[in-house]
């Protein structure tokens, strides 16, 4: 009987524990953007939240890039997808490995090589920055990376809606068109040189 007791004890504690708790997370929600280089960097952006939506956009690069090039796998255009709680938690615990509150708000030391924006809520708090992909050290660019090339293990589907996200990098800055560019005519000096 006291076995029998025990045994019914241990079965009640036991359903009694949430096993599909879920980690208290303080990020609410991760947005990382990408921007040109001198290159072929495609335009991206990123947002995941806690309620576990993803948003993608792929834009095109400044530069054509060459049939070959591994930026050509990249989508174009907005797609929609749900993580998975545990794909969260992992995201959460990455950023807390590289401290991400501590972090500097600008890592742009170099100017050839592609850009990025991140704005990480937490609490009442956003943190923002700014970052040229070289001058990341690398445990923070691992991380950045994992979420910019989680496209490709979350396989976002397609969708008509059109995202608004807070950065700006991941839009193209417009060219001026050059035909419409007035230029004084030239000095006499000029002409004779």
């Amino acid at each position: 009987m006291k076995y029998y007791l025990i045994f019914l004890l241990t079965i009640v504690f036991l359903s009694s524990c949430d096993r599909h708790a879920r980690r208290k997370n303080e990020v609410k929600k991760i947005e990382i953007a990408t921007g040109g280089c001198f290159g072929s960097c495609q335009l991206t952006a990123i947002s995941i939240d806690s309620s576990l939506d993803y948003k993608y956009f792929g834009g095109d690069t400044y530069f054509p890039s060459p049939p070959d090039a591994k930026n050509n796998e990249k989508l174009k255009g907005y797609y929609f997808a749900k993580v998975s709680p545990g794909f969260w938690d992992t995201l959460n615990i990455k950023l807390e490995e590289i401290n991400y509150k501590k972090l500097d708000t600008s890592y742009e030391h170099s100017v050839d090589d592609e850009s990025l924006e991140i704005f990480i809520h937490y609490g009442n708090n956003i943190k923002h920055i700014k970052a040229q992909s070289v001058s990341l050290p690398d445990s923070i660019a691992r991380v950045f990376y994992y979420i910019i090339n989680s496209y490709k293990t979350i396989k976002p589907k397609p969708t008509r809606d059109t995202f608004n996200f807070e950065s700006t990098t991941h839009r193209p800055i417009p060219m001026p068109d050059i035909r419409k560019v007035k230029f004084p005519p030239p000095t006499k000096k000029q002409l004779k040189n």
